[in-house]
């Protein structure tokens, strides 16, 4: 009988160990997102830029029938770090498919498509962190490998280059604990509205 009192006392007493260190953890030093964003500074200055050799080819009495740029949007992911409360520093690495196609009357078609792959370190300003819900802004500063392949008639060219990349969070919102949901409005490489998940632990 005392074996068996013994025995229960001891798992009681390791569950409340367990227990005790388990509330001793804070989750949510450390964030993962996964998330899309609209209407990127490059798609904008592609379609704006598209436009002068569309003029050449009407300058040259070849009236275009149709002129197309994407919109596809950027995919990212990011990790993240709070080193403190109202601090959090990461990173995020994207990928942005782009195209343009331009056909005239006479049958030639000019198209370029090219994939915009981004890295950049990221700093958040977190000015509001209550219960479920913060609201913060941040800056991103980093490099962007661009593979191209172009096509002008039955000719197709590849060519692959670097450039710098860059992106300004001018505010954004999370909602959730462990798991949430975001929201970011803001101008560059990771597009102009930006929506995600994010995991925290």
């Amino acid at each position: 009988m005392k074996s068996k009192t013994i025995g229960l006392l001891t798992i009681v007493l390791v569950f409340l160990t367990i227990s005790m260190k388990a509330q001793e953890y804070k989750p949510g030093k450390n964030e993962v997102t996964l998330g899309y964003g609209a209407f990127t500074g490059v798609e904008m200055a592609n379609a704006l830029f598209s436009i002068w050799p569309a003029m050449g080819m009407t300058i040259g009495k070849d009236s275009i029938k149709d002129y197309n740029c994407s919109f596809y949007g950027v995919g990212d992911v990011e990790y993240l770090r709070f080193v403190k409360p109202w601090l959090r520093v990461g990173a995020s690495l994207s990928v942005n498919p782009i195209s343009t196609i331009i056909t005239t009357k006479s049958g030639r078609e000019l198209t370029w498509n090219y994939y915009v792959i981004s890295v950049m370190p990221r700093i958040d300003f977190v000015y509001l962190n209550k219960g479920i819900f913060s609201m913060y802004s941040g800056i991103q500063v980093g490099a962007s490998l661009i593979l191209w392949r172009d096509r002008q008639g039955s000719a197709t060219f590849t060519d692959s280059g670097v450039s710098a990349a860059f992106h300004i969070n001018a505010f954004g919102i999370r909602v959730g604990k462990e798991i949430g949901a975001y929201m970011e409005w803001g101008y560059g490489f990771r597009g102009t509205f930006n929506v995600g998940i994010s995991g925290k632990f």
